[in-house]
């Protein structure tokens, strides 16, 4: 049976629809080429810490012409009062934190549609997804340095998405790259023409419903915490996460 449609505004720049398994959550603010500012951060948080058991995968997506072309910075104006460097932290530096933590930790499958331009916070929410699909005119950037600011934030969610080298690149060039070598580079899955890009996207998302959400939880979880572990481990990690979704079939 087909699971009914839900939809949801938690932020009227963050559009939020579930629908047959699939969380769908749009950036909505094309007018600015959709850039992310704290409250749209903290509507994509929320959205992925409520999810129901009915959720398998989440799809990040943009209307308009861009994915996101960067962050609406909350850092002060040259010029302002002085602030402290805990609540410059707090201001500037957690809520990005949180926003790439959520994504990276969602328990389910996360998928990403990428069209426009993908720049600073936009490379990083279109890499640290499980999967990247970008259409071909889409381009990539991290320009932060040429505001004299270091882009420790996007490199703390590429860090462990993309070869040092690709991320060195990133960072010190501030260059734009195309969709292929974007591709070439490990910093997304795949590319596409417009016309491919919804029945690309449909097909991965029907043969994640098809699956259970206790096998698919068990491929994210491994996926997320593996990599990080001693070789040892990992495959004691593995047996249980076989041992765990092959009881819940009984």
């Amino acid at each position: 049976m087909t699971a009914p449609s839900t939809e949801s505004q938690i932020n009227p720049k963050v559009l939020v629809e579930q629908r047959n398994g699939v969380l769908t959550i749009t950036l909505n603010n094309p007018a600015t080429g959709n850039l992310i500012d704290t409250d749209m951060s903290s509507a994509i948080i929320q959205a992925i810490h409520t999810l129901d058991d009915n959720v398998k995968s989440i799809c990040f997506r943009a209307n308009g012409e861009d994915f996101c072309a960067g962050r609406k910075s909350p850092t002060p104006a040259k010029g302002s009062a002085a602030q402290s460097a805990e609540k410059l932290r707090h201001l500037v530096a957690e809520p990005a934190l949180a926003l790439y933590d959520a994504i990276k930790f969602a328990p389910v499958p996360t998928i990403a549609v990428v069209q426009g331009r993908a720049f600073g916070v936009g490379t990083a929410l279109a890499a640290v997804c499980d999967i990247t699909l970008a259409h071909d005119q889409a381009r990539f950037c991290v320009p932060e340095l040429d505001r004299d600011l270091p882009p420790a934030l996007v490199m703390a969610a590429l860090y462990d998405r993309v070869p040092l080298k690709t991320l060195s690149m990133l960072v010190y060039t501030r260059e734009e790259i195309t969709a292929t070598d974007a591709l070439h580079l490990g910093l997304i899955s795949h590319v596409a023409a417009p016309h491919e890009v919804e029945l690309t996207v449909t097909r991965w998302l029907v043969k994640l419903d098809a699956n259970s959400l206790v096998t698919l939880r068990a491929c994210k979880q491994y996926l997320t915490h593996a990599p990080a572990m001693p070789a040892k481990s990992a495959s004691i990690f593995a047996s249980h996460l076989v041992g765990t979704a092959l009881s819940a079939r009984y």
